[in-house]
């Protein structure tokens, strides 16, 4: 504990020491607008990265990744790092590639992407940011239809439609989305069983099949004045989804003459409600205040039947409400463009679980104050330096059997260095510490029947935390070549892994100290000299862990993956488009109590070609898996504890067949 107090303070310290360099030093511009590296997606430059909407043409910026956070509460870690006329898309229903994609090509007009560093508080957070631009135009209606065929389908296709109308009027835009999505996905898997003795005991053969059916329909209205913007939004969302297993299984060199069946489905309503107000003041100072509903409702049933063994059924109901306020305040033209802010949100999970004749009833309740301040200081028109520190004060209360109360504070200090050449290169050195949000969904049991796995609940679960060392580079050793290299280390704190709980359960929980080292480097290489329109994309990740495990000593971190590359090749035309994209294999590894759960994915090739009709009409034909996907999960069980004695395995063979859809875009 006195260690982690000790780091904590040496971090405040080097915040502190580093935030008061600059004193010393004189900006070259220190009333005006701060400069960062910028490159501009307009006219032509706009035009050559093909695609029917925001998210199409985001994917292409060379060097740029997307980065989104979906699942977390409340709205200062939501969003991303792109933005829509400089605001973040406020939003908890739906991801921000969901809402990229519903914008259409269009409506915009240009794509702004910073490098390192960019003068958006929203964002700040981030190194990379894309700020994409709009503009309201005449009333319009853009259309999406999309259809699946693959053979494991059989006589069923299915489909997706989405419509997107947007009503300028006089100072206000209207803009009206309905999405309608059927999806379905199956697979088939070989199974095989062998005991410590490496003696097959049990073959079989699985049919996996996933349903999802989903209907959105989400209202925004922006009113916009010479110094003020008014968003209005609302948004209902419903789906329904089904899963089923069909297993038959026998004993080796006999016949399969047993059965184990599993049907699942999760009916989710989610409502939201939320405003956005900003006002410019003076000297572009900025006023900001956004306010959030958030209301979602899981009813969760499963039946599992097996040769010989009685039903065994899951049924479980969670109700999770969310509000969110959140103000802001920045003066980007003042010396130190300071940023302070505060953002209040009350969380609240009722869940009702029964499993095998027993019923838990669950309640989680969050309340969460974070304050935060930020400075920007320009020491001169190649150095910026950024410090931000956020704090939080939660109230955490969580009830099963009895009741667990935890009054959680935390500093989190940020401070980034970036350097902006005149040249075709920059980079950015940053360290932060930060706390991850604790998912609500830990706190109550939950099951994998797939897997033959159940995990209780953990009430006294605490955030995970790390502090972080990272540098960012960014080249274009050429004009054909733009290359993105990131590095970063992390010390974490309280890291979640499955253990044994107080009540003799395995669960997820706190489990000490870990070591994070990590790259990620994407590279893309224009061809145009071999094939007009033309370029070669990689992007590769590595990370490597080190966690002392008390069953089995050092070892990853539990869901590490340490490679992941991915290969794409592509030609971009005034009239058509394709190209072919190829993940490498990959694997993760998971450590239960008394299994390692290894999941390896093997190489898929993806496909597409596109063709523009007309100029409101374009067709796209898209392959995955063109090479029939395949996945290999094995499980190597322990008796009684990891580590100990070797009890067996089993292994999946799983395929997945070639997916064809074809999609329709056009506008009126």
């Amino acid at each position: 504990m006195e260690k982690s107090l000790n780091n904590r303070l040496s971090i405040l310290g080097a915040l502190l020491f580093i935030w008061a360099v600059p004193t010393c030093a004189k900006a070259q511009d220190a009333t005006g607008a701060p400069q960062f590296a910028v490159t501009h997606y307009d006219g032509q430059a706009l035009d050559q990265l093909y695609g029917q909407n925001a998210l199409d043409k985001i994917e292409q910026i060379p060097g740029f990744a997307l980065s989104q956070n979906t699942a977390s509460r409340g709205l200062t870690a939501a969003g991303g790092n792109v933005l829509i006329n400089g605001a973040v898309p406020a939003s908890k229903s739906e991801s921000l590639s969901q809402i990229l994609s519903q914008l259409p090509e269009a409506q915009i007009t240009a794509l702004h992407f910073y490098s390192a560093g960019h003068p958006f508080s929203g964002a700040s957070q981030y190194n990379q940011v894309v700020n994409v631009l709009t503009h309201a135009s005449a009333i319009t209606t853009h259309w999406q239809a999309r259809s699946k065929l693959t053979s494991a389908y059989q006589p069923y296709r299915p489909s997706e439609l989405a419509v997107q109308m947007t009503v300028p009027m006089e100072t206000w835009q209207h803009q009206i989305n309905a999405h309608y999505q059927d999806d379905r996905h199956q697979s088939k898997s070989v199974i095989a069983s062998q005991s410590a003795q490496h003696i097959t005991t049990e073959v079989g053969h699985e049919d996996f099949f996933e349903k999802l059916n989903s209907r959105l329909l989400s209202w925004r209205s922006t009113r916009q004045h010479t110094h003020s913007r008014f968003t209005v939004a609302a948004k209902t969302l419903q789906e329904d989804w089904q899963t089923d297993f069909y297993r038959q299984y026998g004993i080796a060199d006999h016949a399969l003459n047993q059965t184990w069946l599993y049907n699942e489905s999760i009916d989710t309503q989610e409502y939201e409600l939320s405003t956005d107000w900003l006002k410019q003041f003076a000297k572009g100072k900025q006023l900001q205040l956004v306010a959030l509903h958030n209301k979602k409702t899981t009813n969760n049933h499963a039946l599992a039947r097996d040769s010989g063994e009685p039903n065994d059924a899951f049924k479980q109901y969670k109700a999770h409400q969310e509000q969110v306020l959140q103000f802001s305040f920045n003066a980007p033209h003042s010396t130190w463009k300071p940023e302070v802010g505060i953002e209040i949100s009350h969380n609240q999970l009722d869940a009702m679980t029964h499993n095998s004749d027993n019923q838990i009833v669950s309640h989680v309740s969050e309340t969460r104050y974070q304050p935060f301040a930020a400075f920007t200081y320009i020491l001169n028109p190649q150095w910026q330096l950024y410090t931000r520190l956020n704090t939080e004060h939660t109230k955490l209360k969580s009830t099963t059997t009895y009741t667990h109360r935890s009054d959680l504070n935390f500093l989190k200090p940020l401070i980034r260095l970036s350097y902006e050449s005149k040249q075709d290169w920059d980079f950015a050195l940053t360290a932060q510490h930060q706390v991850d949000q604790l998912e609500f969904n830990h706190f109550v049991a939950s099951q994998d029947a797939g897997f033959d796995r159940s995990q209780s609940g953990n009430s006294q679960l605490q955030p995970n935390q790390f502090s972080e060392l990272a540098a960012q580079f960014n080249a274009r050793p050429t004009d054909a070549l733009f290359i993105n290299l990131k590095l970063f280390h992390q010390w974490q704190k309280d890291i979640h892994e499955i253990i044994t709980l107080p009540n003799g359960k395995a669960g997820l929980g706190n489990a000490g100290s870990a070591t994070l080292l990590g790259a990620k480097l994407s590279a893309t290489l224009n061809t145009e000299q071999w094939l007009s329109g033309s370029q070669l994309s990689l992007d590769y990740d590595y990370a490597t862990a080190r966690y002392l495990d008390p069953l089995t000593g050092t070892r990853a971190t539990t869901g590490l993956t340490p490679h992941s590359a991915n290969l794409e090749f592509r030609r971009d035309m005034p009239d058509y488009s394709w190209g072919i994209d190829i993940n490498l294999p990959e694997s993760a590894t998971y450590y239960y109590q008394d299994e390692v759960f290894i999941e390896h994915d093997h190489t898929e090739i993806n496909a597409f070609g596109e063709y523009a009709v007309s100029n409101s009409l374009r067709i796209k034909l898209s392959v995955s898996a063109l090479n029939t996907a395949r996945y290999t999960y094995s499980q190597t069980y322990f008796d009684a504890m990891r580590g100990e004695k070797y009890d067996g395995e089993t292994r999946f063979d799983e395929r997945v067949e070639p997916v064809f859809t074809l999609s329709f875009t056009g506008s009126l």
